[in-house]
């Protein structure tokens, strides 16, 4: 006889003798395998419970953002534009937290010690980011290394004025001027934007003009229209109500177009026929390590604040223009003016007070 159907001749046999067994040696192994489907079934929703961010609902309550400087100005105010629209986006509050002190670093370094989950988030800026960092190696944070960068928010162009009595009418009078005689040029403070700006121009025009430092940009605004500094490198927030009010003449903007508003003033490239570009920024950052679902709901809640109508007017009132970029062009975009305002720092000498 074959031995398949040998097999199905026993196996009735094998059945009435030992019924109570082959119910015990079936019911077991489906109990062993359900056991092992649930055990996986419960792996499964330990792993959703704890990933990173919870990735599904993110985010699943309010999300802070630090604004290391003190309430007013430029920076606070584009902060809690975007927050208002990305609490919108993201459907949890965005609350601005102001942590000031030592030119943005407290606020900055307070950030990179918070939990990287994408609820504690840093409004950063050229000072903080890119000049601080250039002027002081030893800070605990770097901005590379200790942040996840979400994207920058806005930005605006420098402008170069004096006051109207200056014996120059463009920029190439100017440059020719400051080869014959001896010229000031005021800042908000050694090692700020302005400042170093001012340096970055010295040495692609091939001019020499003497820094003056002041504390703030308000007072060296005041010395240069009573005469006392001859030109200013600082902010189109600050200078543009006075250049639209004839008390200072604009020489040029430092972005790489022309400022809307100002369509007649030359960027400070056209002029010199090489590339030159400095910027006043902000933008949003997140702690090292910040998980990528984070990073992304985080960027797209960005984008859509830049897009938004009332929030590009606002800032236009400021001199500033909506970015919005990615974290890839952010990221890029911080170590380019690392790298720049490093070398400035380093070729001109500039010290700290």
């Amino acid at each position: 006889m074959p031995a398949s159907a040998l097999a199905f001749t026993r196996e009735p046999a094998i059945r009435e003798r030992y019924p109570s067994q082959e119910r015990l040696v079936f019911g077991s192994s489906l109990r062993q395998a359900g056991a092992r489907l649930l055990g996986g079934a419960c792996l499964a929703l330990a792993a959703v419970a704890t990933m990173p961010a919870h990735a599904a609902g993110f985010p699943e309550k309010p999300v802070r953002l630090v604004v290391p400087f003190p309430p007013g100005g430029p920076t606070d105010t584009s902060a809690r534009l975007f927050s208002k629209v990305m609490a919108e986006k993201l459907g949890q509050p965005v609350i601005v937290e102001n942590r000031s002190g030592a030119g943005g670093s407290v606020g900055t370094s307070s950030v990179k010690r918070e939990a990287a989950d994408g609820y504690t988030l840093l409004w950063g800026g050229t000072s903080s980011m890119v000049v601080a960092p250039a002027l002081y190696p030893h800070l605990d944070y770097d901005p590379v290394k200790s942040f996840t960068p979400i994207g920058m928010a806005v930005r605006g162009p420098l402008i170069l004025v004096s006051r109207p009595e200056l014996q120059a009418r463009d920029l190439a009078s100017l440059i020719d001027l400051a080869g014959k005689k001896r010229l000031t040029v005021a800042s908000a403070g050694t090692g700020s934007v302005g400042h170093l700006t001012a340096a970055l121009f010295d040495r692609s025009a091939g001019v020499d003009i003497l820094h003056v430092p002041y504390r703030g940009g308000a007072p060296a605004l005041s010395d240069v229209l009573g005469g006392q500094v001859d030109l200013l490198f600082d902010t189109v927030s600050l200078l543009y109500p006075q250049v639209t009010a004839g008390k200072l003449r604009a020489y040029a903007v430092t972005g790489a177009q022309r400022y809307s508003r100002l369509p007649d003033v030359p960027t400070v490239a056209e002029v010199l026929g090489k590339p030159f570009e400095a910027y006043s920024w902000f933008g949003l950052m997140a702690p090292a390590g910040t998980p990528e679902v984070a990073v992304k709901r985080l960027t797209e809640a960005l984008a859509a604040a830049a897009q938004d109508p009332v929030v590009k007017q606002q800032l236009g009132d400021l001199g500033l223009e909506a970015v919005g970029d990615t974290p890839e062009e952010f990221g890029r975009a911080i170590r380019v003016d690392l790298d720049k305002w490093t070398q400035i720092v380093k070729q001109a000498g500039i010290k700290p007070d």
